[in-house]
């Protein structure tokens, strides 16, 4: 009984821990955003450290505080002394064009936000 206690609680849980993010249903501020150098953000120990590549980073989801820009390739980097390959990006809050995060999709769909923190050298495309 009460693994079946266990088992209902976990579903239930995994159930109500729905991503924040959704298919791109609004406009953007910026069409696009290009990386014109690759960066990195983290440590790869205490926080996963990505690597962004160049090139062209398009809008594919949003949230209620802004847009998610997919990389043109799945990113790299390391996470605890492991290699990584994820889905990611730049973040865009709303009303704004300079991106202050990136995001990483990982196992369950959450994206996994990193402060930017350095300088970086991103272009916004508004057309």
């Amino acid at each position: 009984m009460f693994l079946r206690l266990s088992a209902l609680a976990t579903i239930a849980m995994l159930a109500s821990c729905t991503s924040p993010i959704r298919p791109l249903a609004s406009t953007p501020p910026v069409a696009k955003l290009r990386v014109n150098k690759p960066f990195s953000c983290g440590d790869g120990v205490i926080l996963i450290k990505t690597n962004m590549p160049t090139g062209i980073y398009t809008p594919k989801y949003e949230d209620d505080k802004g847009y998610y820009y997919d990389a043109p390739q799945k990113v790299t980097g390391w996470d605890s002394f492991w290699a990584t390959m994820n889905e990611g990006g730049l973040y865009l809050e709303k009303e704004s064009t300079t991106p202050k995060q990136i995001y990483v999709l990982r196992n369950y769909g959450i994206p996994a936000k990193l402060n930017i923190g350095v300088q970086t050298d991103i272009t916004a495309i508004k057309q």
